[in-house]
């Protein structure tokens, strides 16, 4: 997408000039079963690092093998594991979440450093690394007097960094604000649910779901007061960032949240609260976040230094007769955002999903996601159940993409030339440039899916209460062997060592804080 939103600095994609070249490995697919039943399974989500080397997490609850690696039973609880395994299917070590959490999101740094976000619901969590040293993750507490015992009141963020060889290089906790013991009659927990990662320059960025405040990060939780000690509260979307290095420094980047953020039950009388954020997702590059949210009602988005209010048509007489927006916006510039919405259609409880978003090296944006009833991006496509859609907008919207299945996203990874988009029930394979279909694959849907540099590629789905791990074999032709650099900047050279204000066409040296690099533009 060009910087058309306002007079931004133009981003430069440069091409990483490199003495040998890595190959993608043929295609293999390995599994281990964690789970006693098909409901226990969750967290399932894979990385790749720069070697090649894959992360896979889950959920487990009972003893199992995986490759020479061991798990032990957890002792009746639904724990969590993180495995890696190199390119050619080897398991190399495990590092274990013991007590009642789940992984939500991963992601891998280029040396190989794994950054780990999840949710614990258990009054203690421990992380045991691959060399015995242990970290806790510990809940807020309340006393309960419906069992007239201590009880958690508040379910945590947790992100972890691991490092290449299995130790837990440190750990960061977000909690909530603790709930009230009302809160607790009312089964109405605070909660942070992280939901994806991105590492940028020397910050890790964190995206979530929130209910209730958050203090840490000034977070006010949106709810509906039914009266003067009772209510419930609302989802809230945020994203923060943190130092990637040591996980300190936890700041808060925007939120998208219902304006107002408190509304009220009177005399057994709903007061506006069909106000609702429903989906989030965000990329980062040079010129700040730049995020993308689906809502309806009354909306607000806050960045730390302001705010800026968005109106989608509601209906009045409980039908969910709405409209939907989709907005897309700079935290740092938040004034200048693009906004398409589906005109109001009869669909009660509509939902709408964002499975992902990129940043392609000519600079557009692709998005994946659900939607049912009227599209967003074209209100002259209708679907009567959920389907699964991709969009590539520059300027404007270049094209869509939508599925002819009832079909439900679930992840979306952008290799160059191609976009493989999964749903439960199979992948398709698009052509980056126009949207074309390539290929369907409807032998099974895929949970999640990574990349990196668009050399390696790893996908991971499930089958009962197995889950596997593969690594597809890429087709040529769908891999860009450009890479545009992420590194700040520091200063420009031509190949005479003359110092240029900015790359000129052709080939530059190019001296950033990860090194020396030739780069053409």
């Amino acid at each position: 997408m060009k910087k058309i939103l306002l007079m931004l600095v133009t981003l430069v994609a440069t091409v990483t000039a490199s003495a040998q070249e890595i190959t993608a490995p043929a295609g293999w697919a390995t599994s281990f079963v964690p789970v006693t039943e098909k409901a226990e399974l969750a967290g399932v989500h894979t990385a790749v690092a720069a070697d090649g080397s894959i992360y896979v997490s889950s959920t487990y609850n009972k003893a199992f093998n995986f490759g020479p690696i061991s798990i032990t039973d957890p002792d009746g609880l639904t724990s969590s594991v993180i495995f890696k395994v190199d390119q050619n299917a080897s398991v190399l070590w495990a590092v274990t979440l013991a007590g009642s959490c789940t992984i939500q999101a991963m992601t891998a740094d280029t040396d190989g450093t794994l950054y780990v976000a999840g949710t614990s619901k258990d009054e203690k969590v421990v992380v045991t690394g691959v060399d015995g040293k242990q970290y806790e993750i510990v809940n807020p507490t309340a006393y309960d007097f419906m069992t007239d015992m201590e009880a958690v009141s508040g379910y945590s963020a947790f992100v972890i960094r691991i490092d290449p060889n299995g130790a837990v290089a440190c750990l960061s906790t977000i909690q909530p604000s603790a709930a009230t013991p009302e809160d607790l009659m009312n089964f109405d927990k605070p909660e942070i649910t992280p939901m994806k990662l991105v590492l940028y320059n020397e910050q890790l960025y964190v995206a979530c779901s929130f209910y209730g405040n958050v203090t840490a990060l000034g977070w006010q939780g949106a709810y509906v007061s039914m009266d003067a000690w009772l209510g419930t509260d609302l989802k809230s979307y945020g994203l923060f960032s943190l130092s990637k290095g040591s996980l300190s420094g936890a700041s808060s980047v925007v939120t998208v949240q219902r304006n107002p953020l408190v509304c009220t039950y009177i005399d057994g009388v709903q007061e506006e609260i069909q106000n609702s954020p429903e989906a989030f997702d965000f990329l980062v590059d040079d010129a700040g976040v730049y995020f993308a949210f689906i809502g309806y009602g009354n909306l607000r988005a806050t960045s730390s230094s302001s705010s800026k209010d968005f109106e989608f048509e509601v209906s009045n007489d409980g039908s969910g007769n709405n409209e939907h927006g989709l907005v897309m916006a700079y935290n740092t510039f938040l004034q200048y955002p693009k906004v398409c919405h589906a005109a109001k259609h009869d669909k009660p409880a509509v939902p709408y999903n964002l499975v992902g978003m990129t940043e392609t090296s000519n600079s557009e944006v692709i998005l994946g996601g659900t939607f049912y009833g009227n599209y967003p991006l074209d209100n002259s496509i209708t679907k009567e159940a959920n389907t699964s859609f991709v969009t590539c907008i520059a300027e404007s919207v270049k094209w869509n993409w939508v599925n002819e299945a009832p079909s439900e996203a679930t992840c979306m990874v952008v290799t160059g030339e191609e976009i493989h988009t999964a749903t439960e029930a199979g992948l398709y394979t698009l052509k980056t440039a126009n949207g074309e279909l390539l290929d369907a694959d409807n032998s099974h849907g895929y949970v999640d899916a990574d990349s990196f540099s668009d050399k390696y590629v790893s996908t991971v789905y499930t089958t009962d209460t197995e889950v596997w791990l593969q690594v597809p074999s890429m087709n040529p032709s769908g891999i860009n062997n450009t890479q545009a650099t992420k590194n700040t900047v520091q200063k420009y050279y031509n190949l005479n060592g003359i110092e240029l204000t900015a790359p000129q066409n052709g080939l530059n040296i190019v001296k950033t804080a990860d090194g020396t690099r030739k780069v053409l533009k």
